[in-house]
Parts: structure tokens; sequence; C-alpha cells
């Protein structure tokens, strides 16, 4: 027994050793869920694309009638395609007054969410509104940002809702559902806590991104310097707001 002594220790030490080594690489590569940055929580559960996991989280707050967040959606779906499970992107709801039909665009997507198919009508939304955001005649003014959303003559609002019932058929959803889901009170709901969300974050424009709970300026968001920023965060390095200069970001007043 006192011969084997030796060895039988050696291996008690290897094992040992060999668990710790484990047990560091597990924490050296394992990712903790990101939180969120502080306000008020939004729409649960929030739209999320990508892994709860993942390493860097991108949060927008968009207007699917406002020609820079589709100039960004194109930009964010070119990232999500390089990155891939890296990063996971943060959808929140933030239709402008200054806008006829963002609010319905909202609730198409958030129709087509109860149905479990909101960023297909999300991409659709954005791919799609050069169309549908000049169907039908626009109103005389914009209304100021606290009041409710425009009012559009019939007509107009009609051959908008046609559209979005196309593309609910498009991705194969039930039509009535979907158009009765639009004017649910879930739905109504949703878009509100979004914007109740971004209003308790100083949000008062779109689009807003947000990676890894700071704000990103205008200038920052063409896909060449959204990649740099996402390449630091995974690097360990949090993105630095920038000082933002004027832009054509989709305000209230304008």
């Amino acid at each position: 027994m006192r011969r084997f002594l030796p060895f039988l220790i050696t291996g008690v030490v290897f094992l040992v050793a060999a668990g710790s080594g484990l047990l560091l690489f597990r924490a050296k590569n394992s990712v903790t869920p990101l939180k969120i940055a502080e306000g008020k929580p939004g729409a649960e559960p929030a739209h999320v694309r990508g892994r709860s996991n993942a390493q860097v989280t991108l949060e927008e707050f968009g207007d699917y009638q406002c020609a820079p967040c589709g100039v960004l959606s194109g930009a964010l779906l070119k990232i999500e395609q390089k990155f891939g499970t890296q990063i996971r992107l943060v959808f929140r709801q933030f239709p402008l007054a200054m806008h006829a039909y963002s609010m319905m665009a909202a609730s198409a997507a958030e129709a087509a969410g109860l149905q479990g198919h909101f960023w297909e009508m999300h991409d659709l939304l954005y791919q799609g509104a050069l169309v549908w955001g000049k169907e039908g005649p626009r109103p005389r003014r914009p209304l100021p940002a606290a009041s409710p959303p425009n009012v559009v003559p019939d007509e107009a609002a009609d051959a908008v809702r046609k559209t979005f019932v196309e593309y609910a058929a498009k991705i194969g959803l039930d039509q009535e559902r979907f158009i009765k889901d639009m004017e649910s009170e879930e739905v109504k709901a949703r878009i509100a806590g979004d914007q109740e969300r971004g209003a308790s974050m100083g949000v008062d424009r779109t689009p807003i991104l947000l990676i890894d709970d700071v704000q990103i300026p205008f200038t920052s968001l063409k896909f060449e310097n959204l990649q740099r920023l996402i390449d630091d965060a995974l690097n360990g390095k949090p993105p630095a707001p920038e000082t933002p200069s004027p832009n054509p970001t989709h305000t209230p007043s304008q």
C-alpha cells in the first residue's frame, strides 16, 4: 500500500488541477446575459432577435415611417449577418405623431407578433415604407408630439391597412385575427409600454440605438461605424457616446 501511495497522491493532485482548470475555462468562456438600460421596462416580453446570452445587446427605438430608421434597418440586418450569435437586437415601438401611418404600422407589427411573426412583419414594413408611407393624401400639418397620432382621411387609412393585410397574407397569418388584433387593447398596451420606456430614457426622436446601454449618435449609425463599435464591445471596450451633431433624424418638432 505504501508503495502505491505516491502514485495515489499524484493522481489526486492531477484530478484537482484538471478540475480547477476546467472551472477556470468555463468561467472565462461563459456569457452572462446583459442588463438593459435603465428606465421603464417597456412591452413584455420584448421583441428580441438573437440569443438571450449574446455578448452584445443592441436596443433600437424605431418608427416604421421614419426614413432614417429604414436605412438603419438595412444596416442592422447586415450587422446581424456578420456577427451572428454574438449579438442580439431588441426593437422598441416609438411611432411619432408627425407620421400619419406610423401608429398603424406599429399596430400591424404587434398584431403579427401575437401570431409569432413579428420580425417578418417588421422587415416587410421597412422594405415597403416608401410605398405604403405615401399612399393616400397626407394631413395638412403634423400634430405636436403630445397629441394623439395624426388623423388621416378614411380612404388613405383604408389603402394603408389593405397593404398591411396583404403583408399578413404573405407571411401566412390568419388575416381575420390580424385585422382584429390591430385594434386590440393588448396591441395598444404593448406600443404604449415601449413609448413609456423611451420617454423615461429621454428618447424624443427616431432612430435611437443603444449598444450595451450606451446611446449611439446618429453619425455612427452606418454599417462600418456600427461594425467597429461592436468589435470594440466584443473586445471589452464599451462604446463611448460621441457629441452628436445636427442630424436628419425624425423629431416631433419637424
